[in-house]
C-alpha cells in the first residue's frame, strides 16, 4: 500500500468502514477503560481481579490509558515483556496508549537511568511490532499512522471503528509530555517531543477529518497525560499542552457532535466538561474521563450505542475486594 495515493488511500479507508457500517444497522456495545495499572509485581492480585471482573463481562475491548508500572520501577525488556504478557491474557482485544513512566521517566536512578528515547524503542518493539499488533484475545481491525511512510515511526497512534463511532490513540505523555527536564537530558530528547507531538497532531487532525466525512456518530480520543485544562502559571505546562487543546478545541466545534477525552496519569476517577471555546463557554458535547489509577484498582465501564445523541455513557465498576475502605 505505500505506493497507493494518499487520497486514493483515505478514499479505501472510508469505502471500508462505510461498508462495515451500512450492513447492519448499528448496535450498542460496552468497553472496559482502564490506567496506571498495574505499578508494581505486588499489584498482582488486585490485577487479576480486575482482569478476571472484565474478562467476565461482554466487553469488545480493553483501552488501557498508560502508565504499565510506577515511575521508578525498572524499564527494562525484561518487566515490559512482563507486562505485555500480562495484558496477553485478557479475552478481548488490548489496546494500549503509552504512559510517560513506560519510557519517558526511564531516566531515573532507580528506574535504571536509561536514555528515555532508547527505552521509547523498546516499548514501540514489544508493543507495537509489528504496526496495528495487539495483545489480549478475540480481534480488532486498528489502523495506524505508521502505514503512512511519513510516520513510519509512530505504530502507536491508532484508530478504529465499531459501529459507525471512532476511536484515536494519540501518543502525549505526562512529565509535560515528555518535556521535564532532567540531568542527562540532549538534544534528541527536545527533537523526539517536538516530532511525536506534531505526529499525534497531524493523526488527531486527520481522523477528525474522516470521522466526519463518514457521519461518525461520535469520537473518542485516547491519550495518557491529563493536560491540565484548569487555568495555571506553569510556563512548562502551557508549552506541553497548549497546542494540543487548542487543536482539540478546533476539532470538537467544527465536528458539532459527542467527542470524548480519554485519560489515566493523575490517579483520579472523574467524568466532567473542562474544554471551552475561546470565550471562556463550555462546549457541551465534549466530555473528559479520567481513569482510576493505582492504587484504586477498578474500571469503568464505557457504553457505546450510535443511536444515542449522547452516543456515550460511563459507569464505574467497583471491585470491593480492591477497594481502600479506611
Amino acid at each position: 500500500m505505500s505506493g497507493m495515493n494518499p487520497a486514493v488511500s483515505r478514499s479505501v479507508v472510508l469505502g471500508f468502514f462505510a461498508c462495515i457500517t451500512s450492513a447492519h444497522p448499528a448496535t450498542a456495545f460496552d468497553f472496559a477503560f482502564i490506567g496506571d495499572v498495574p505499578y508494581s509485581d505486588e499489584d498482582s492480585l488486585r490485577f487479576n481481579r480486575l482482569q478476571e471482573r472484565i474478562d467476565a463481562e461482554d466487553v469488545a475491548f480493553v483501552l488501557h490509558a498508560g502508565d504499565i508500572k510506577s515511575g521508578i520501577a525498572t524499564c527494562s525488556d525484561e518487566a515490559l515483556q512482563q507486562r505485555h504478557d500480562w495484558f496477553d491474557r485478557f479475552e478481548a482485544p488490548f489496546i494500549l496508549v503509552p504512559g510517560d513512566n513506560d519510557w519517558t521517566d526511564c531516566h531515573r536512578e532507580h528506574a535504571g537511568a536509561w536514555s528515555p528515547v532508547e527505552r521509547l524503542a523498546a516499548l514501540r518493539r514489544i508493543f507495537f511490532t509489528p504496526p496495528g499488533r495487539l495483545p489480549g484475545g478475540g480481534h480488532l481491525e486498528v489502523e495506524t499512522q505508521a502505514s503512512d511512510p511519513a510516520y513510519a515511526n509512530y505504530p502507536e497512534h491508532m484508530r478504529w471503528q465499531k459501529e459507525g463511532v471512532w476511536f484515536v490513540n494519540l501518543h502525549i505523555v505526562g512529565s509535560h509530555n515528555g518535556l521535564r527536564p532532567f540531568a542527562a537530558r540532549t538534544p534528541a530528547d527536545d527533537a523526539e517531543v517536538e516530532e511525536r507531538t506534531a505526529a499525534a497532531l497531524a493523526w488527531m487532525r486527520q481522523s477528525f477529518m474522516e470521522a466526519s466525512a463518514a457521519d461518525a456518530p461520535g469520537i473518542m480520543v485516547n491519550i495518557h497525560a491529563n493536560p491540565r485544562f484548569e487555568a495555571h502559571t506553569d510556563t512548562l505546562i502551557h508549552k506541553a499542552f497548549d497546542g494540543f487543546i487548542q487543536a482539540l478545541r478546533e476539532e470538537v466545534i467544527a465536528f458539532g457532535g459527542p467527542v470524548v477525552l480519554t485519560h489515566g496519569d493523575s490517579h483520579y476517577f472523574r467524568i466532567d466538561k473542562p474544554l471551552t471555546n475561546v470565550s471562556g463557554r463550555r462546549l457541551d458535547y465534549f466530555t473528559r474521563v479520567e481513569s482510576f489509577g493505582s492504587p484504586h484498582m477498578h474500571w469503568i465501564r464505557v457504553s457505546v450505542d450510535p443511536t444515542d445523541p449522547l452516543v456515550f455513557r460511563f459507569r464505574q465498576e467497583f471491585i470491593r475486594e480492591n477497594a481502600i475502605l479506611r
